[in-house]
């Protein structure tokens, strides 16, 4: 398995995550929200949005790091090319490793099983 995550799997640009939160289906938990936007590109992408709100800068970019492993581990899993863009909520940086994967793995089946 490919232990890195290019550029051309992440939402980059502004206008992107714009269209995505326009256009795209909304999960949310009590952590996280989902936006989820069909693509027409040869890959899924991920973005990642995390406020000051959330906590300092170690545990927003350990949050971010946490999404983008789960992304990259399960990407494979969920058919389909589309946008994902993950806003983290408050409270989240006091959740474990564990809690993160279980919360982000509830939502991502819900979209899964929303498009079926």
């Amino acid at each position: 398995m490919d232990k890195c995550y290019p550029g051309f799997c992440r939402l980059r640009k502004s206008w992107e995550y714009r269209l995505v939160k326009k256009m795209g289906c909304k999960f949310n938990t009590s952590h996280f929200v989902l936006l989820v936007f069909d693509n027409h590109i040869n890959n899924s992408r991920l973005g990642i949005t995390v406020s000051r709100r959330v906590g300092n800068a170690v545990e927003r970019n350990r949050l971010k790091r946490i999404v983008r492993e789960f992304f990259r581990v399960r990407k494979n899993l969920y058919p389909g090319l589309k946008d994902y863009s993950v806003i983290v909520r408050r409270g989240a940086a006091q959740l474990s490793f564990a809690e993160i994967n279980a919360e982000l793995k509830n939502v991502f089946l819900l979209t899964a099983s929303k498009n079926d």
